[in-house]
């Protein structure tokens, strides 16, 4: 089976909003084992959290279908996980590809 990267930034948050719910976020992923090799960064150049996960499939897509959530599971982690003060966040899918 082949593994699909996905990288994800979202704005909106502070870098101590980000670093307080870090961990968290961290626990979250690893109690879903099918998002595999998850990281999750403050870019403070971008001003965002990076977050990137890898998960098996055949299929690029990132949203819907059952190996295609990918997108879902990590704005579930991330809104469950990190508090923020900010009148939203937004989800930019940055890149995703075959690794």
């Amino acid at each position: 089976m082949r593994r699909l990267r996905t990288q994800i930034s979202v704005s909106g948050f502070t870098q101590q909003e980000v670093e307080r719910g870090l961990g968290d976020l961290l626990e979250e992923f690893a109690q879903r084992p099918w998002l595999l090799a998850p990281s999750a960064r403050w870019d403070d150049h971008r001003k965002r959290l990076i977050v990137s996960v890898e998960r098996e499939g055949e299929s690029l897509a990132i949203e819907g279908g059952d190996t295609g959530a990918t997108l879902d599971e990590v704005w579930d982690c991330v809104i469950a996980c990190l508090e923020f003060e900010s009148a939203g966040i937004h989800f930019d899918v940055d890149s995703s590809m075959f690794v």
